[in-house]
């Protein structure tokens, strides 16, 4: 027979034979009579008497051996009461019911008493979010004033949600001004078994700001809440027209929560109710598609904030720059030939990384492709030949499509990675001849470049170029790019005198910290990576970085878990030894964030250690 632990006491003779004899209850109670509690608490375990035990450890002030049984016993009221306990107890007792609690992955157990030692609302929820209880961290979070924080820290997206956790996330978006997103989650807490009267009416405000008067009616009624008079606005701020959308109508607005500016495209406005089953389809396989392909992470891509398939909304961060076409105008780049080229190793560096996921882009049309704060292009939502039959027809649009479209196409078959690569092709010949024409083989294109326009807009698709044999003929390592532009304002541009690098655009002039070794510059320099800040130019350990645009910042030192903000691509691109200069040299101030929400590695910073 085990005996018991040694701070509990030991067995004389006659209780050991009493024990062999089965009267463990008998010798328990006179334990207990003779305040030997922790030994009567041994005792009862040894019968499965858990609760019992409980009795007796707390009697014996051992809480960590009463919180041991309140598990065993599964009893809640007692572990409620054992938590508070040890709440309140010395450093030691704390710190081995943490441990125990771990061991049975107790993790809102081991949240709660982190917590509690906590007074600090940030400091409570970490301790929280480390042992797994986002809804504890929410509410702590919520309790302080910060309801943003607190809705970010449930991540209801990312896991299946309990109705606490949607109540709470309604209350917060209320709080935020999203009467759409209170109403969503509203719903869903009480389809999955939340009563409360005040979520209920709750629902019913966020129905009534969104003008839906009667179904906040009905939901009073059903639940017996009282209505107010409490209102707010819809999400967003809508302030300007957009010329040109995928389909239906295109506004330029605010978001009332996160204070961004966004595109909100409308995509069944000129649909006539009730919409046609074919139509609500085709939206409906156009948002899963756009979706799927921003989850890819690219910034070739744009990001899809928000969308609702069955009302037809789709909602984009603000393009922070013009569209191509906007590029396509005489005299074109033909005398800026590794512009031209890195602007198109970008965009298809991101069709790439979508091809390779199996989507495919559909129609790419100059129009429709932005170019964010860095003027580097990001390719409009996947999947826009979906909308084929909703989108009114417009010039430009119509133009762009009879020349961008790849043959077979116009033949009537699906898009392919070859039509997008075609769309490409005939994209950088636009771009070097300042005119949207087919792709010819154009005396007034270098030879290189013609090759490449030629390869890829071949008639037959499966003589087309590989997308991947393009990207890599495309790019060229930066120290080449003063040799690819002969120009003569590039020429003009150096200066022979005195050595120094002369700029052919504004930039930020960067000389290299000594730390960094020839051999890590030099792959650094011939690294294609869309998370880094682009380099313009180079001259031995002197680089011409592109400038930060208005609103971007960088991040504070003092900003919780700053490395998590760090995008993982950026570093997962770079061979070990590039990777591992990099990761030595990060800190906060190397993450800048532009003003539409992207996150870059500057190398300003990087290169000055």
């Amino acid at each position: 027979m085990m005996a018991p632990p040694p701070a509990f006491g030991v067995l004389d003779e006659a209780q050991r034979r009493r024990l062999a004899a089965g009267e463990h209850e008998a010798l328990a109670q006179d334990l207990s009579e003779a305040a030997r509690h922790a030994l009567a608490g041994w005792v009862r375990e040894q019968i499965w008497d858990f609760e019992g035990a409980l009795r007796c450890y707390r009697e014996a002030d051992r809480p960590v051996d009463a919180l041991r049984m309140a598990l065993e016993a599964g009893a809640a009221p007692a572990l409620d009461t054992m938590l508070d306990t040890i709440e309140r107890a010395d450093e030691s007792t704390f710190e081995a019911a943490v441990t125990l609690l771990r061991q049975r992955r107790r993790d809102m157990e081991v949240a709660r008493l982190l917590a509690s030692r906590e007074t600090d609302p940030e400091a409570q929820a970490a301790a929280m979010l480390r042992a797994g209880n986002r809804l504890g961290a929410a509410q702590a979070l919520a309790t302080a004033g910060r309801p943003r924080d607190a809705l970010e820290a449930l991540q209801l997206s990312d896991q299946p949600s309990s109705p606490l956790a949607l109540a709470l996330a309604a209350r917060l978006a209320w709080d935020l001004g999203d009467a759409e997103g209170a109403a969503r989650q509203a719903q869903a807490a009480l389809r999955d078994g939340e009563r409360s009267p005040e979520l209920a009416a709750l629902l019913a405000r966020a129905l009534g700001s969104l003008g839906h008067d009667l179904a906040a009616q009905l939901v009073l009624q059903r639940h017996g809440a009282q209505p107010t008079n409490e209102a707010i606005p819809g999400r967003y701020r809508v302030t300007g027209l957009l010329p040109a959308g995928l389909a239906g109508a295109a506004y330029v607005g605010v978001d009332r929560v996160t204070l961004q500016e966004v595109e909100i495209h409308l995509l069944l406005a000129d649909q006539p109710e009730p919409i046609d089953p074919r139509i609500a389809a085709a939206v409906d396989t156009f948002t899963v598609a756009a979706q799927t392909a921003a989850a890819v992470g690219h910034p070739a891509i744009r990001p899809v904030l928000r969308a609702e398939p069955a009302a037809g909304l789709l909602v984009l961060a603000r393009a922070e720059g013009p569209p191509v076409r906007q590029m396509i105008r005489p005299p074109g780049l033909v005398e800026a030939v590794p512009r031209a080229r890195a602007l198109l190793a970008f965009l298809l560096g991101g069709l790439i990384a979508a091809h390779e996921r199996g989507l495919v882009h559909g129609p790419i049309l100059p129009s429709l492709v932005v170019t964010d704060a860095l003027g580097r292009p990001q390719l409009g939502p996947f999947g826009g030949h979906h909308l084929a039959g909703l989108a009114a027809t417009r010039t430009g649009g119509l133009e762009e499509l009879m020349v961008l479209t790849a043959p077979e196409l116009r033949r009537g078959a699906p898009p392919t990675p070859a039509s997008d690569l075609f769309a490409v092709g005939t994209l950088m010949h636009a771009m070097l001849v300042g005119r949207l024409e087919p792709a010819t083989e154009d005396p007034r294109v270098a030879a290189a470049e013609r090759e490449l326009i030629v390869g890829m807009t071949a008639e037959d698709p499966s003589e087309r170029l590989p997308a991947p044999h393009v990207l890599e003929r495309l790019r060229a390592p930066v120290a080449d790019v003063r040799t690819l532009n002969n120009s003569p304002e590039a020429v003009a541009a150096r200066s022979a005198t005195d050595g120094q690098l002369q700029r052919l655009r504004a930039g930020v002039e960067v000389l290299a910290d000594d730390s960094w070794e020839p051999e890590r510059l030099d792959q650094l320099c011939a690294t294609e990576n869309p998370w880094f800040q682009p380099i313009l130019d180079r001259a031995d350990r002197m680089l011409v970085l592109a400038p930060w645009p208005d609103h971007a910042r960088v991040l504070d030192d003092a900003t919780d878990a700053w490395r998590r903000l760090v995008p993982t691509d950026a570093l997962q691109l770079l061979e070990p030894p590039l990777r591992e200069a990099v990761e030595l040299r990060l800190r906060a101030s190397s993450v800048v964030v532009t003003a539409a929400g992207t996150r870059m590695l500057a190398l300003d910073d990087l290169l000055s250690r």
